[in-house]
């Protein structure tokens, strides 16, 4: 139960943050995750399906940490340093993203700022964008996490771009995304009265996995460049494509970008470097404007100076990221995700084929009746009751339909073995009693043991 707070004691302002923080992300299912987890003592914890973190690769990562250069402590990282990140730190990202992006040019280390979190850089971009009651659009489903990232503080909202299971004209598969339907979403909005500054775009995207086309995103370009908006290009996955096949196009990449001024790239190494607790997102714009309002709200967001030490040291060793630690990362990706998918498979679930990310988006409708948001809710319950965490589509992503879940599977093998077991467990009780609440089967693991 979510816990009940008085307002007496602070601001309208500080009240109104305070609920809106309350509110995102299914804040409370996420608490009890924390409080209760599955662990090898706590075996009837909740397995973490939900959040979005990459935990195949601690042993890879502590082993690097441990090397000699990683302990190394100057005096500049324990005083006052530049607040968008060290000059030594923003050139070697800037070498780094030059390299890893497969830049059109070199990319100048002036351009970088970092600060402590993809999310906190959103804020600042926004904030620097947009007044509040402004808007960006973004197409939908999507992370959760933008509304607060651009709406707590920043005050700027946001436009879906409703993508839907059902293909409209010229779609080749399901929650596909145009620039017609990125057009009808802003004729619509500004009809309504709205200012649209921008777009926010997630490649490759989250929850679904796609990848971006070059046309695709040179489309998404130009049409901005007519109405004067801004693109930013969130490329936090990047590095998280686990199939070979796949061809990832970053924004950076294209020649003769149409508005290079309002074109602004973050990337972070929460994801692709399996590192979310060292909280560092970066920005790559050329607009002059922009970096200045960023490096004057990032004096709240500076990062620590052995963590930009560390992260240099990573990024600058090249062979030992492309011949340790991003095939061994892929091929435990990849393992770990034809796991999940077998399993789904086996009960009959439809999985988004998607060559990225750290999680399938798969469709539970057929367990869900009627098909409403109320009983997707009822569902997600379900699996909660279960021990098992997953995330719903309406309430974590602002899905415009009901009946599908977002999985994580980059998570440790036990547990990935377990959540599926509860997963099906839980399936095979729909299939018996519909939605209604577990029917207790023994030797059924639960989150409560009985």
């Amino acid at each position: 139960m979510a816990e009940v707070l008085s307002y007496q004691t602070v601001s309208s302002r500080g009240a109104n943050i305070a609920k809106k923080h309350m509110g995102a992300l299914l804040m409370t299912f996420v608490s009890r995750v924390k409080t209760n987890g599955y662990s090898a003592e706590n075996s009837q914890g909740i397995v973490d399906f939900g959040v979005s973190e990459n935990k195949l690769m601690f042993d890879v990562c502590e082993k690097k940490m441990a090397e000699a250069q990683m302990q190394k402590l100057a005096p500049h990282m324990l005083y006052y340093d530049e607040m968008a990140g060290n000059s030594r730190f923003r050139e070697a990202l800037a070498e780094f993203l030059t390299h890893r992006l497969n830049a059109v040019k070199p990319l100048d280390p002036k351009y970088v700022r970092v600060c402590n979190g993809t999310g906190p850089m959103m804020e600042l971009v926004a904030t620097s964008i947009g007044d509040p009651g402004d808007c960006l659009m973004m197409p939908m489903p999507c992370y959760g996490g933008v509304f607060w990232d651009v709406g707590g503080r920043a005050e700027i909202e946001v436009v879906p771009v409703h993508l839907s299971s059902k293909m409209s004209e010229g779609d080749t598969e399901p929650f596909q995304l145009s620039v017609k339907k990125i057009e009808d979403a802003y004729n619509k909005a500004t009809a309504n009265g709205k200012k649209i500054v921008g777009i926010l775009l997630i490649n490759p995207h989250n929850p679904l996995g796609d990848i971006y086309s070059a046309e695709l995103i040179m489309d998404i370009l130009n049409f901005c460049h007519s109405h004067s908006l801004h693109v930013i290009m969130d490329e936090i996955y990047m590095l998280s494509i686990f199939k070979p096949e796949a061809k990832f196009t970053s924004v950076l990449s294209l020649p003769n970008i149409p508005d290079p001024q309002r074109t602004h790239l973050v990337w972070g190494f929460a994801k692709d470097f399996c590192m979310s607790g060292m909280r560092c997102g970066v920005l790559y714009s050329e607009n002059a404007e922009v970096n200045r309002a960023v490096d004057a709200l990032v004096y709240f967001n500076m990062i620590p100076g052995p963590i930009q030490h560390v992260l240099t040291e990573i990024i600058l060793d090249k062979e030992w990221l492309d011949n340790v630690f991003i095939p061994t990362k892929y091929s435990r990706m990849r393992e770990a995700h034809s796991y999940m998918c077998d399993k789904l498979t086996a009960l009959d679930i439809p999985v988004r084929k998607s060559p990225s990310g750290l999680y399938v988006w798969a469709d539970f409708r057929k367990y869900i009746k009627p098909l409403t948001p109320e009983n997707e809710l009822a569902l997600f319950e379900k699996f909660m009751d279960a021990g098992v965490y997953l995330t719903p589509g309406i309430e974590a992503f602002n899905c415009g339909e009901p009946g599908f879940f977002r999985l994580v599977f980059t998570v440790y093998r036990e547990h990935l073995e377990v959540g599926m077991e509860r997963i099906a467990a839980v399936l095979k009780d729909c299939a018996k009693h519909g939605l209604a609440k577990p029917q207790a089967d023994k030797g059924e693991a639960t989150a409560n043991g009985k």
